[in-house]
């Protein structure tokens, strides 16, 4: 138990937490008249006093962050033959505490939660400073979902020395990135393979690997197997598996992260979320948002199209006819020629959901993803792609394939990209989520790419739209998409 009270000014009230870097209590600034945190430091596993030096990195670190989506440390004391950190108390749960007691999270509120976590650890990284230990128990979530890493007590500022020497492994190994299991310095692109890691685990309901009672068996399971496919990722399917890319090298930084997150939420939140009940009626944007608001805070439903302008309504009307027009003809110049045509339409095949690529991406799709999918890929032996009608042709022939024909539309991806996308068990799972998907109009994007306008109406009834950047690769015989991204 600690004292009554805490250097003579923080009185304890009742402990709220407890964790592997000490136990948390809930006390009374009697000097500023606030509520805190004050954690309690204790040592690792075979140091006979608390680590001074380990305490004062996590304040400095922590303060200098000064992110609303990192818990703040206010102060460093020592008492007795303790050191106590004063932290900013935010009322809520841990995020494991919410998988025990929900079960597996659904994508879009574990799209948002992420998004927030991922804005605070790109500050963090923007510094210099690793985590280290990115895990469901360090991440506190209000009842509004209003989310902040916590627990920076084994991170390390760039240029700051390595604490550790008693051998012992610091941070959780279930969450450790492949490369920090095999014994690498942590750098920030393990964050970001933990980060996944902690959303693969909110979405499934368990982590990314079964647990074992021997760390070192843990750890060599992380740094030489995959982890199964996630089958109830939906939406993040994808952003799941570019964050969990084996090959740090490949991996989405911590930014790109939070930046497909949040468009995720921006176009998936459904009405009357928490977080939009406490914000009130959300605005209506003029176009698709690209960040989050406020945290806590409800974006717009970016399920919603935009308003069209109401200015020059008859121009408007035109251009529209006109866009069907060569819309209504490429896909005729195609179907009279391709060999298995379908007059039904289907959702974007590439990513598990219309979903933008990283905006770090700009000549060609990021290479990546993730765990290998259970469902094995149909055979395409004899399909060739239609090949008509040039590269906007074969798009629009594309898309009019799905969502019904997803066999014969994955046969007109390259395998490189097939790899990428996370096999077909996670392509058809996308699809398989969207209802009709309409071409509204393509455009050339230089000798090797096609823009193609898209409006989606997923199965719940809810509708998106977005422009996505096709690169084709000529086969001789027509193209196959070598990758894409989201361009507006």
């Amino acid at each position: 138990m600690p004292p009554e009270v805490i250097a003579g000014r923080y009185r304890v009230e009742r402990e709220v937490g407890r964790g592997g870097m000490g136990s948390v209590w809930l006390c009374r600034d009697e000097l500023l008249g606030r509520v805190v945190a004050v954690k309690r430091v204790s040592g690792l596993p075979g140091e006979s006093t608390p680590d001074l030096a380990r305490a004062m990195r996590e304040a400095r670190s922590t303060a200098a962050l000064n992110h609303r989506h990192v818990v703040a440390v206010y102060d460093a004391v020592e008492e007795g033959d303790h050191l106590w950190l004063v932290m900013e108390y935010v009322p809520g749960r841990t995020l494991a505490e919410i998988m025990a007691a929900e079960g597996p999270l659904s994508p879009e509120r574990v799209a948002w939660i992420g998004a927030q976590v991922a804005d605070g650890l790109a500050a963090a990284h923007a510094r210099g400073t690793v985590h280290r230990d990115v895990k469901p128990g360090n991440i506190l979530v209000t009842d509004e979902d209003h989310a902040k890493i916590s627990d920076f007590g084994i991170a390390r500022t760039h240029g700051d020395p390595q604490l550790t020497g008693t051998g012992l492994v610091s941070g959780t190994p279930g969450y450790f990135a492949p490369e920090v299991a095999r014994g690498d310095e942590a750098t920030p692109a393990s964050d970001v393979w933990s980060l996944g890691a902690t959303l693969y685990s909110a979405v499934e309901g368990q982590a990314p690997y079964p647990k074992k009672d021997n760390a070192l068996a843990t750890l060599t399971m992380i740094a030489s197997q995959r982890p199964s496919a996630p089958v109830r990722a939906g939406i993040l399917a994808e952003p799941i598996g570019r964050m969990m890319d084996p090959d740090p090298g490949s991996r989405w930084g911590m930014a790109d992260a939070a930046h497909t997150l949040h468009r995720l939420h921006e176009r998936h939140a459904a009405a009357g979320t928490r977080e939009e009940v406490a914000a009130g009626p959300p605005p209506t944007p003029t176009r698709p948002a690209t960040q989050a608001t406020a945290a806590g805070a409800a974006t717009a439903d970016a399920a919603t199209p935009p308003p069209r302008r109401r200015r020059r309504p008859l121009l408007a009307a035109l251009v529209v006819l006109l866009l069907l027009l060569v819309a209504g003809l490429g896909y005729l110049w195609w179907s009279s020629s391709a060999d298995q045509p379908s007059a039904s339409p289907g959702p974007s095949p590439h990513s598990r959901t219309p979903s933008p690529s990283p905006a770090s991406t700009t000549s060609s799709p990021s290479q990546s993803p993730s765990s290998s999918p259970s469902t094995a890929s149909p055979s395409t032996s004899g399909v060739q792609p239609p090949s008509h009608g040039g590269p906007s042709g074969f798009v629009t022939g594309y898309y009019s394939l799905l969502p019904d024909n997803t066999p014969r539309a994955w046969s007109m991806l390259s395998s490189d990209y097939q790899r990428q996308v996370g096999g077909y068990g996670s392509y058809k799972g996308f699809w398989d989520t969207i209802r009709t998907v309409d071409v509204t109009g393509t455009s050339p994007a230089g000798p090797h790419a096609v823009d193609v306008s898209l409006d989606y109406t997923r199965t719940d009834g809810s509708t998106a739209s977005e422009v996505r950047r096709l690169y084709l690769e000529s086969t001789g015989g027509g193209y196959v998409v070598t990758g894409d991204q989201v361009v507006g």
